[in-house]
C-alpha cells in the first residue's frame, strides 16, 4: 500500500495505512518463506506423491484425487532460489541498518525474529508521538528516494525496487517470477516464460521416445511376423517331407 503524507496531516489515516502495509509486508514475508521452506511430504512407505496418471484417477473418488494432489503439491517449491532470494532481500529491506534502521526504529517500526523468520513490528503509540513531534521526518524515512537525489531509499522506495525485481509484469526484461512462471497480469510473460518452456521441452522428449517406441514396435513386429511365417513354411515342408519318407 502506499502512504501518502498531506499538508493537513490526518494521523489516523496514515497510522491506519501503515498497519495495513506492515500487515500485508508480513504475509507476504510469511508466504515466501513457507513456500521455499516447505519439505514435500512422503508416504508411509518412504515414496514421494508421484503426478496421478489417468489410469490412476479411474479407481479414485473426486475428493480422494483433490487429497492426493494436494499431499503432492506440497513443498513443490521447496529450496526454490529465487524465492530464497526474495525472502533474503525482504528481509534485508526491513533490517534497516545506519540512521535509517535508527530512525524507523525510533517512530515504531522495527523487526522480529522467530522459528527462523523475520518479520515487521509496529508500535502504534511510538509512531503516532514521532508523527506528531516530526511529521516531515516520518514521511522522508517512508518515501525519499535516491532517484530523487536521496543517499538512501525510504522504506517505500525500498520495497517498490524488490518488487519490480520480482514482480514487475512490463518492460522487455520482466520480474524473476513472471519470467520463471508467467502471470496472468502479463500476457506475453504467460505464454513464454522458463517453466513453460521447461514443459514443451519434456513434452517434445514425450512426443519424440514415443515415437521411437512406435517404431521399434513396428520393427519386432515385422521381424516377428517374418519369423512366424518361417517357421510355418518350415513346418509344412517338414509336414511335407515325413509324408514322402512314410512317417
Amino acid at each position: 500500500d502506499k502512504v501518502t503524507f498531506t499538508s493537513k496531516m490526518d494521523a489516523d489515516t496514515i497510522v491506519d495505512a501503515v498497519k495495513k502495509m506492515v500487515d500485508d509486508m508480513n504475509t507476504i514475508i510469511k508466504e515466501v518463506k513457507n513456500a521455499y521452506s516447505t519439505m514435500p511430504l512422503e508416504k508411509n512407505d518412504g515414496s514421494s506423491y508421484e503426478p496421478l496418471t489417468d489410469e490412476d484417477k479411474e479407481d479414485m473418488s473426486d475428493s480422494a484425487i483433490e487429497s492426493y494432489e494436494e499431499k503432492a503439491k506440497t513443498g513443490i517449491l521447496f529450496m526454490d532460489r529465487d524465492l530464497s532470494s526474495l525472502y533474503n532481500d525482504l528481509r534485508n529491506a526491513i533490517s534497516v541498518s545506519g540512521s535509517d534502521g535508527a530512525t524507523l526504529r525510533s517512530m515504531g517500526i522495527s523487526t522480529s525474529y522467530s522459528d527462523g523468520l523475520t518479520t515487521i513490528t509496529f508500535d502504534e503509540k511510538a509512531f503516532r508521538e514521532a508523527l506528531e513531534s516530526d511529521p516531515d521526518k516520518v514521511q522522508e524515512a517512508f518515501t525519499k528516494s535516491t532517484e530523487n537525489g536521496a543517499a538512501t531509499d525510504g522504506l517505500m522506495a525500498t520495497f517498490k525496487k524488490i518488487t519490480d525485481k520480482y514482480a514487475s509484469p512490463d518492460g522487455d526484461v520482466k520480474g524473476v517470477l513472471i519470467e520463471k512462471a508467467g502471470s496472468k497480469y502479463s500476457p506475453s510473460a504467460a505464454l513464454d516464460n522458463t517453466l513453460l518452456n521447461q514443459m514443451k521441452d519434456i513434452e517434445d522428449q514425450i512426443s519424440e521416445w514415443q515415437d521411437k517406441m512406435s517404431n521399434k514396435v513396428d520393427y519386432y513386429t515385422n521381424k516377428f511376423t517374418q519369423l512366424e511365417m518361417l517357421m510355418n513354411q518350415m513346418n509344412s515342408q517338414s509336414s511335407a517331407l515325413a509324408g514322402l519318407m512314410g512317417g
